[in-house]
């Protein structure tokens, strides 16, 4: 029952509070509604701003959420199609490039009027200077079968020559392997020698006082044995080196892209005339 009319005595004394508070509001040219206005409207109209700022607040979070996932899944898809669609374009520049391949052998097969053989790389052996064609001893192949490349049609490029064979894939050793031997002659300066593969380029020893070789020349083949044409491209001098008072070499390196090359051409026949 205290605790009854204290409670009470409170409430009638904040009512008393609140009723001079009023009061001296309107003394100051306040009026009761602008009271309520400030006292009352203003705070719930706050609390409500409050709450509305953050439940969109939330709900902008949520929907973000959501965004982010479907515009994750969205770039993940748009990657899988350009993935999809750089796979097909290297697809199609390797059916171009090959078409342009097949046609420059197709150009130098017409111009050399020799039995050849067009035949694919189906591996290529770096390190040891060596490339695997896709014909064989069934097809007619046989050991030191020169094989030759062209990049644009109309100069023929000595690639190698065949030193095995299976029954349907070749080995084709390089013209840089260690070993190969071909006779050569300076397209524009003339003499023969032989050029002997060092694993990277070619060396021939030429005499100095004899010819005067620069860098840039060609060297080419020059028919001397039954199984090199003549005319066939074997490299570019890229280096002189003196040995002695009478002797230069000469590098040459092979002026075709081994790595690139897919397609070659296999000289069936040759007799020397």
């Amino acid at each position: 029952m205290q605790f009854h009319r204290e409670k009470f005595v409170v409430y009638i004394i904040c009512a008393i509070i609140l009723i001079v508070f009023i009061a001296g509001l309107i003394d100051y040219g306040i009026s009761f509604q602008n009271a309520y206005e400030i006292l009352v409207l203003r705070p719930l109209s706050e609390v409500s701003m409050f709450f509305q700022n953050t439940y969109d607040s939330i709900r902008n979070y949520f929907v973000s959420i959501k965004e982010g996932v479907n515009l994750i899944k969205e770039n993940l898809d748009l990657k899988n199609e350009v993935s999809t669609l750089q796979a097909r374009l290297k697809m199609l520049l390797g059916y171009y490039y090959e078409n342009q391949e097949l046609k420059n052998l197709l150009g130098i097969k017409n111009t050399l009027n020799l039995n050849t053989k067009a035949c694919s790389v189906v591996f290529y052996d770096k390190i040891n200077s060596f490339f695997i064609i896709d014909v064989g001893s069934s097809d007619g192949v046989e050991t030191n079968m020169p094989v030759i490349y062209s990049y644009d049609g109309t100069t023929s490029n000595l690639v190698g020559k065949v030193v095995e064979c299976s029954k349907s894939t070749s080995k084709v050793s390089l013209v840089f392997s260690p070993h190969f031997k071909v006779g050569v002659a300076n397209a524009s300066r003339g003499g023969i020698d032989i050029a002997e593969g060092n694993g990277e380029n070619l060396d021939v020893s030429r005499l100095s006082s004899k010819f005067f070789d620069i860098v840039g020349d060609v060297f080419i083949t020059v028919g001397e044995s039954n199984i090199f044409p003549p005319n066939i491209v074997v490299g570019k001098v890229t280096q002189i080196n003196k040995i002695n008072m009478e002797e230069n070499k000469v590098v040459l390196s092979p002026m075709i892209d081994f790595n690139q090359i897919r397609n070659v051409l296999l000289i069936m026949n040759y007799e020397k005339k």
